[in-house]
């Protein structure tokens, strides 16, 4: 029986060892500073059916406690009730101690305080309950601690909500309490303050410019201060109170700011002007926020969380890879907003997972959408003056081009006078030199002698003649002049172009007694219009045989500049030359040197020349070193290819 006795006593033994051993170790209060950080000093019980009082959880599953191992407490989306105990030695301390529970946006959470007599007293809190229930007026949840009588406390609390369940609980002496508090106001006043600020003064500059971006913006503030008003818990200490529903509704400034930052970047980046797939990327993304916004009134939690978890997702990839995709292609006033969003939709991400529990829950994560905002707001107000520069410049590129349009309109305007003047006063000259002839030929036809038919005929037929040769003349220079393209272009070789008119012309040119030396390389081709090629070379040679001296000397030389990719061609006589005046005009239309009474052109041959190089991407100009030393005729062409010939 004695032996009976000692096994039992053993037993009681034991289990009281087990019971002592699953109690919190305390947390003293003496020399430890100002602070504590309470959330791997607890002890955690999960309720899976939430129904379990506060006696069955001190006694019936009190084993089930086990021990926190981290300072920041992430448990997720949860349906469970959580339980959490702690305990504090008191015996040494100093002054009052308050436990705060940092995290503000728990849905319901109860202090359970031992009351001296063997019970517990209960102080039920939370952001879904009236802020009046606190026991002291602070965003955050804050308790006195019962740190009077000294000796070992042992406190409960209960946690349950329907969104991330993320805990930051601190224990803090009086003084310590104090300059939390005095420091978290003082970030979060400038931060409001920031914000505040940049919305009227974006505000006013909508209602003075107009621009719809600055609207957009403001839509983008306002939706992040409704969203961190409703989160850090300011909204339920001063705004509503008594309303604690409408914290449940933080999920509307989501789809605000994204609303908001579609629309802001739509226009921001001008993607209807410049980048008109994007723009309807955006519009489909838009529809996206239109539908995900219904099906959150219909979801329950913690779906309808996830929801616009993943629409705040989805908007950090979409805007990430829309600056960055604009940037790259050229769009020099994206570098800006790419900077801004970057580092603002990382916080939000950061922030996203970091309440989904995917990610190790730190003191920062409540604060990354402050941080974020900060910069978003400083960078896109430095992006918006950066857009309005931009603009600017812009706005004086599109004048200066627009004046410099207008003064060569001008210019061509006044050229198109000046051609028109000089067109009447020559097709008056052509037509008074025929009728002129006719006259004449009517006063000799009253002669009735042979010899005197045969002048007067020679004389209507070289009027008719002339008047034919003007009209057509001018009728081909308008229609090169107004072509709106260049001809066709192929590989042309000018050598043989000259070496065939050359034959063409042998019988003028033994009578003229004049020597022609085509000295063009053979391996030579340039890019251009074969039959207008063969036309340019016909006038420029016609011309040189025409005013050349009997027995002058007629020279055809080329030169290349592979560097440049271009031919030079020179037709050069030893004829009448021209004075410098006159090789201003000379490639002006309906010009001719010397009195028209005397010369057999139009003054369009070297004008129509001109046009059909410069069409081609050419050059035409005429040198002379003076009248009577010789004048020459220089083409410039596009190399289409040179096989190793050097220039002659």
């Amino acid at each position: 029986m004695r032996k009976f006795h000692w096994v039992v006593f053993a037993v009681l033994a034991l289990l009281s060892t087990v019971a002592q051993a699953i109690k919190p170790e305390p947390v003293v209060l003496e020399g430890i500073g100002d602070e504590v950080a309470l959330g791997a000093r607890m002890q955690i019980l999960e309720d899976p059916e939430s129904h379990w009082t506060l006696d069955q959880v001190r006694n019936q599953f009190a084993s089930r406690f086990r021990n926190s191992d981290a300072s920041a407490l992430n448990f997720g989306f949860t349906d469970s009730t959580l339980w959490l105990r702690f305990a504090v030695d008191a015996t040494d301390a100093e002054g009052s101690w308050f436990l705060v529970e940092r995290h503000p946006i728990l849905d319901e959470l109860t202090l359970y305080v031992p009351d001296g007599a063997g019970g517990y007293r209960s102080f039920p809190v939370g952001d879904t309950r009236p802020f009046s229930l606190r026991p002291m007026d602070h965003r955050s949840f804050v308790f006195s601690l019962n740190t009077d009588n000294g000796g070992v406390t042992e406190y409960y609390l209960k946690v349950k909500g329907k969104g991330a369940l993320n805990m930051m609980p601190m224990l803090y002496s009086a003084k310590g309490l104090v300059e939390y508090s005095y420091l978290e106001q003082l970030i979060q006043g400038l931060f409001y303050g920031s914000l505040a600020i940049m919305l009227i003064y974006n505000l006013m500059l909508f209602l003075s410019l107009r621009d719809n971006v600055h609207l957009h913006f403001v839509m983008f503030l306002a939706g992040i201060i409704f969203f961190n008003i409703s989160v850090s818990g300011y909204g339920l200490q001063f705004l509503w109170p008594e309303t604690p529903k409408i914290n449940e509704y933080f999920w509307l400034a989501t789809y605000v700011i994204a609303l908001a930052l579609a629309l802001y970047s739509r226009q921001f980046l001008q993607l209807a002007q410049r980048f008109p797939r994007y723009d309807r990327l955006l519009r489909h993304y838009m529809i996206l926020i239109g539908v995900a916004f219904l099906l959150q009134w219909v979801l329950q939690p913690p779906y309808s969380y996830h929801l616009s978890t993943f629409i705040a997702l989805l908007t950090v990839v979409l805007f990430s890879w829309l600056g960055w995709t604009v940037w790259r292609q050229g769009f020099r006033v994206a570098r800006l907003y790419v900077l801004a969003w970057s580092v603002f939709l990382l916080t939000i991400f950061l922030y996203a997972i970091g309440n989904l529990g995917l990610i190790p829950y730190h003191v920062l994560v409540p604060y990354l959408p402050h941080i974020g905002a900060l910069w978003v707001v400083v960078m896109l107000s430095l992006a918006l003056g950066d857009r309005i520069r931009f603009l600017e410049n812009e706005r004086k590129q599109l004048a200066l081009e627009a004046q410099q349009n207008l003064e060569r309109h001008l210019s061509d305007i006044e050229q198109m006078n000046q051609d028109k003047s000089m067109f009447l006063q020559y097709i008056s000259h052509e037509l008074n030199t025929p009728i002129n002839w006719i006259g004449a030929a009517d006063s000799l036809g009253n002669n009735n002698g042979e010899d005197s038919d045969v002048d007067v005929w020679a004389m209507v037929r070289k009027g008719q003649k002339r008047l034919i040769g003007i009209v057509g003349t001018s009728l081909r220079y308008f229609d090169l002049s107004d072509r709106s393209q260049a001809p066709p272009v192929g590989s042309c070789q000018p050598m043989w172009i000259l070496d065939a008119l050359i034959r063409e012309e042998s019988d003028r040119i033994e009578q003229s007694g004049l020597t022609l030396r085509n000295r063009v390389s053979p391996n030579l081709r340039v890019r251009a219009s074969e039959t207008e090629l063969r036309e340019v070379f016909a006038m420029g040679l016609d011309n040189a045989l025409r005013f050349s001296a009997e027995g002058g000397i007629v020279e055809m030389v080329s030169e290349v500049d592979v560097g440049e990719g271009f031919a030079h061609i020179v037709i050069r006589d030893e004829g009448k030359g021209a004075t410098a005046e006159q090789l201003e005009h000379i490639m002006e239309p309906f010009f001719v040197m010397g009195s028209r009474h005397h010369e057999e052109g139009f003054g369009l041959s070297l004008a129509m020349a001109r046009v059909m190089v410069e069409q081609v991407g050419g050059q035409l100009w005429a040198e002379s070193p003076g009248p009577g030393r010789g004048f020459s005729l220089h083409v410039r062409l596009p190399l289409a290819e040179f096989e190793g010939a050097t220039a002659s």
